[in-house]
């Protein structure tokens, strides 16, 4: 295809693309509005959202491989993108028929942005991203059946203090410095971030330890575990990290105590170390520099906001058509700023709405935890949804310029398996509980119908 039927063709499929988008943001925030006001989840239906998946990922991948030559190569990975999207949808249903469809639904549409993203940017880590969301789908199901089954998992606290420590620790020792932030271990050919796997253990860690009712000083190991696993990914200059660490905890201590004096002095605390770790290192001057007047020195500190804000600005309400813009010019385009590069080629609409699917993501997330039985229940939904929250939040305001940004990946989205795969597990652990939850629903329903049969035997 020349590169003028192909301009046409992707200028025209951009309508196509927000179109699909939005249909799948209205189904979903319809759903959520009825889950809201107690219409349970197993018996709504999806409508055809999957579909409308397969069609929104086969069209864009016809059309990227319609650039230039016919890329065959681009063809098959739609259909492998499709595929691997279907087996996981299908069979997670079919496992466990009390799941949040719509929820693992906004989390697959999410998945496959990226990948149609990561496949006009660099085909191969697109492939490689099919990998990690395979690997993801199997530690989702892990973690729903740990979730589900495992009932002495607040027995697991101290181990799991033990090996979080351990695995920073170990990353500080010998983990290598990747853009600022010395976070990472080379496994055989891979890069691993251990911290992000330390957000898991956390949230496991406090949501056993707070379901007790005990005085400070009894909660004074988790505190300290919780303090150590910050300062040691402040020593490794992972204040993204640090930040998201510290968020789980408050909001998960002040939900579970209301003791607001422990929260305010964390609080306090966190603002000294971060006054301390501006004053301590360079990089992170350097990002406040750039937050606060990005044009000053735009061809040094300040060009990663610069060329996120300028991406974004030029895809306008649309996009230039997928194709067409120029992500690559934008740094880290593939991890921190994917989001200006869906922006760019797909439009300011499309960013809305998948700011839209985070946010439906997180109600229904902070819904289900609201409906446990149990308060360790609770807290681990709650713990899970907030870890989301808080990380989609910190980059997405970083690459729009709302906050400094801290170089956190943006959830299903940016490239990256760590990311993946804790993400997929916080999924999970929200699953788990909306499993638990209906069928608790069941079980009340079949005890109400057994009285209403009694009563009416008693009738006659």
């Amino acid at each position: 295809m020349s590169a003028k039927q192909y301009e046409i063709l992707a200028l025209t499929m951009r309508y196509w693309f927000v179109l699909l988008i939005f249909y799948i943001f209205a189904r979903s925030l319809f759903s959520t509005v009825r889950y809201l006001r107690n219409v349970k989840l197993a018996d709504e239906s999806t409508g055809n959202i999957p579909f409308v998946l397969v069609l929104f990922s086969l069209t864009a991948f016809i059309l990227l491989s319609l650039k230039g030559q016919l890329d065959v190569l681009t063809l098959l990975m739609g259909i492998l993108v499709c595929s691997t999207f279907l087996f996981q949808y299908l069979l997670l249903c079919y496992l466990f028929s009390g799941m949040d469809r719509y929820l693992l639904l906004m989390v697959d549409t999410l998945c496959i942005v990226g990948f149609v993203v990561l496949q006009r940017l660099q085909p191969t880590l697109a492939f490689r991203q099919v990998e990690w969301f395979g690997l993801g789908s199997i530690f989702l199901l892990l973690t729903i059946l740990y979730v589900k089954y495992f009932k002495y998992w607040d027995k697991l606290n101290y181990p799991l203090m033990v090996v979080g420590l351990g695995v920073l620790i170990l990353t500080l020792a010998i983990g290598k410095e990747i853009g600022g932030a010395k976070n990472w271990i080379q496994i055989w050919k891979y890069n691993v971030q251990p911290s992000e796997f330390v957000k898991i253990i956390l949230v496991l860690v406090l949501s056993a330890d707070l379901k007790e009712n005990k005085s400070r000083l009894r909660r004074l190991p988790v505190l300290l575990f919780t303090a150590l696993v910050i300062l040691l990914v402040v020593l490794q200059k992972d204040l993204g990290a640090a930040f998201l660490y510290f968020c789980v905890f408050v909001f998960l201590y002040y939900t579970a105590t209301s003791d607001w004096l422990v929260a305010a002095g964390a609080s306090f605390l966190a603002f000294i170390g971060a006054v301390i770790s501006y004053h301590l290192f360079g990089h992170v001057r350097t990002r406040i520099a750039a937050w606060y007047n990005p044009w000053a020195d735009v061809e040094n500190r300040g060009y990663q906001i610069a060329q996120s804000l300028i991406a974004i600005a030029s895809g306008g309400w649309v996009g230039l058509g997928l194709g067409l813009g120029s992500p690559h010019v934008i740094p880290a385009s593939k991890t921190d700023f994917i989001f200006a590069a869906i922006c760019e080629e797909m439009g300011i609409i499309t960013g809305v709405f998948i700011i839209g699917l985070y946010m439906l993501i997180m109600i229904r997330g902070v819904a289900i935890a609201l409906k446990a039985q149990k308060p360790g229940d609770m807290l681990l939904a709650m713990g899970a949804t907030i870890s989301l929250a808080i990380q989609s939040f910190t980059i997405i305001g970083g690459v729009i310029k709302m906050i400094p940004l801290t170089g956190v990946t943006m959830p299903f989205v940016s490239y990256g398996g760590s990311s993946m795969l804790v993400s997929f597990g916080l999924l999970g652990i929200i699953q788990g509980i909306a499993i638990k939850n209906r069928r608790k629903s069941k079980d009340e329903e079949a005890q109400l119908r057994h009285e209403g049969d009694e009563r009416y035997d008693e009738q006659e």
